[in-house]
């Protein structure tokens, strides 16, 4: 079996069902960076998803060394929410570092994130010693609080 050089990585995809809201999450709570932001052809888009009129915004975001592409098709008919929990086969969720995770979870609360579980410390694997949680946006998108152990 052939394996193909991955020369990098372009982007994490993910959509949201109010891009305001989560820019502003991701802006404001973390300092990520919105380097672009537009919607796109409708044609173009619908062939990429192949879903007929497929109306879509998207922004491109960068924060911590990684860029985030974030699209929204609240416009487009037939669109379902899907919230899986964090155990169901399909669910993802975006970890990043922190430095005071005490502090990002109090002010996590006014941006309408809900923590999902409890505070933890990993017992083992390349996190050891870490801190984690996990919060999730209005929507169902997870977002894992890291704040990394120095020893």
């Amino acid at each position: 079996m052939s394996k193909y050089a991955v020369l990098s990585t372009n982007h994490v995809g993910l959509v949201v069902e109010d891009l305001d809201r989560f820019l502003k999450i991701m802006t404001e709570l973390f300092d990520y960076t919105v380097i672009d932001r537009g919607p796109r052809d409708v044609g173009v888009q619908s062939k990429v998803t192949n879903c007929p009129q497929a109306q879509v915004e998207i922004a491109y975001i960068t924060g911590g060394g990684f860029t985030l592409e974030v699209l929204c098709y609240a416009h487009t008919e037939g669109i379902k929410l899907y919230k899986p929990r964090v155990v169901d086969v399909g669910h993802w969720h975006l970890s990043i570092n922190i430095e005071d995770i005490s502090k990002v979870r109090t002010a996590a609360k006014s941006y309408g994130l809900c923590e999902i579980g409890e505070l933890i410390t990993v017992g083992n694997g390349p996190n050891k010693g870490n801190q984690i949680i996990y919060l999730s946006t209005p929507e169902g998108i997870v977002i894992e609080l890291t704040q990394q152990f120095h020893s």
